[in-house]
């Protein structure tokens, strides 16, 4: 039994990689069936494969629509906010963690690139900075975001929910659901 087999039979069958694959599966409830099928694709899928799915996703999201849904206060959300400080600071250390290869790279640099942000101390940053430092990493650096999405999926997959929206996770679980339909196919 190859990897993609035992992802599908650890899924319950195909048909739930299908519903993520078509956009069809309910990612907005955290204690939906799919929300569980979701994280147990990201939890056995190889690493690699759902930071290329996060990177297409954050490609492919509508710039606006992602401004809106990540800056607090923009149309009354505020993802961020919620967020308990230790949260927060986990949030942001992903992010540049993502961007620094994890190595603790220099990113004082990012102070002058990105708008609003004033420290380059993840646990320090207001949700104003995380969610700026969010939107600039998915524009300028969508491989970076994605290692980091990646990397937050696998330990807190509400935190990537708040950290994507709704609709920027199903594009992202809908890119990993259907490179594993491929493979499944080409491997036969």
């Amino acid at each position: 039994m190859g990897l993609l087999d035992q992802i599908i039979g650890t899924l319950g069958g195909q048909e739930p990689v299908e519903r993520l694959a078509r956009e069809e599966a309910d990612v907005d409830d955290p204690q939906s069936p799919d929300f569980a099928h979701w994280k147990e694709l990201v939890g056995a899928a190889p690493p690699e494969a759902v930071q290329d799915a996060m990177a297409q996703a954050a490609r492919r999201v509508d710039p606006q629509e992602y401004y809106e849904h990540i800056t607090p206060g923009v149309h009354g959300t505020d993802p961020l906010g919620a967020l308990g400080g230790g949260a927060l600071g986990m949030l942001a250390s992903r992010l540049l963690g993502g961007l620094t290869g994890g190595g603790g790279g220099e990113t004082s640099q990012l102070l002058r690139q990105v708008p609003g942000l004033h420290t380059d101390d993840p646990q320090r940053m207001s949700p104003q900075e995380v969610a700026g430092l969010a939107d600039y990493l998915r524009q300028h650096h969508p491989e970076a975001f994605g290692r980091a999405a990646a990397q937050l999926g696998r330990e807190e997959p509400g935190l990537l929910q708040q950290l994507l929206g709704n609709k920027f996770l199903l594009m992202a679980a809908a890119g990993l659901a259907g490179t594993f339909l491929a493979g499944r196919t080409r491997g036969r």
